[in-house]
């Protein structure tokens, strides 16, 4: 039988040599290590529930706004409520929560969004990307203050200056939707304007 050379006997550790303990000793010392593991199991089994509840939090967003959010996000398709739309629809929101936040002045820069800006494929590109920047800006653990900081003077103010001055035309922002750039082209998410390959065919 091999020798286990990591166990040090009574006499290396410094302690006199024991007397061999009974049969029923070992076994209180048996029922106490197994209460011990037992109390343990059920604290893990108590964390692991909060980490599942924390989970979903997280998945709504709306239990992990930042602190310094003033208003209530837009849905979006990521929340529990909300999680048959598509991207779309998240999209769709943030466009209502901007023009309701960041509309400044009259002769500034800081413009509403016009109602047909899925008319304008540019436009619905950057938008998406406006919309989850700032998401990750404002929303969930990652969200920092400094992000947020960072979106407001740097991706919405490129995003008001580029809206004003390339992605439509001066009829969408003052009266009606006119053609402007690019015409408007199928996206993937909605089912009555599927995309088209190659050729025509859906």
């Amino acid at each position: 039988m091999p020798e286990h050379d990591d166990i040090p006997s009574p006499t290396e550790s410094g302690d006199e040599p024991s007397t061999p303990r009974s049969r029923a000793e070992l076994d209180a010392m048996t029922e106490a290590m197994w209460q011990h593991l037992q109390t343990h199991a059920v604290q893990l089994e108590q964390l692991t529930k909060k980490l599942t509840a924390l989970e979903a939090d997280e998945e709504t967003n709306t239990a992990r706004m930042a602190r310094w959010l003033p208003y209530p996000p837009p849905p979006a398709a990521e929340d529990k409520q909300h999680r048959r739309e598509t991207p779309l629809f998240t999209i769709a929101c943030f466009v209502q929560y901007y023009n309701a936040t960041y509309t400044g002045r009259p002769g500034s820069r800081a413009i509403a969004i016009p109602d047909c800006w899925l008319s304008h494929p540019g436009l619905v590109a950057e938008l998406a990307t406006l919309t989850y920047t700032w998401r990750a800006a404002h929303l969930g653990r990652g969200a920092t203050p400094r992000d947020a900081q960072y979106w407001h003077d740097r991706w919405r103010v490129g995003f008001a200056e580029r809206l004003a001055t390339e992605w439509v035309h001066a009829h969408c922002l003052a009266d009606e939707h006119k053609p402007a750039g690019a015409p408007a082209r199928a996206d993937r998410f909605s089912d009555d304007n599927p995309p088209t390959r190659s050729g025509g065919t859906p």
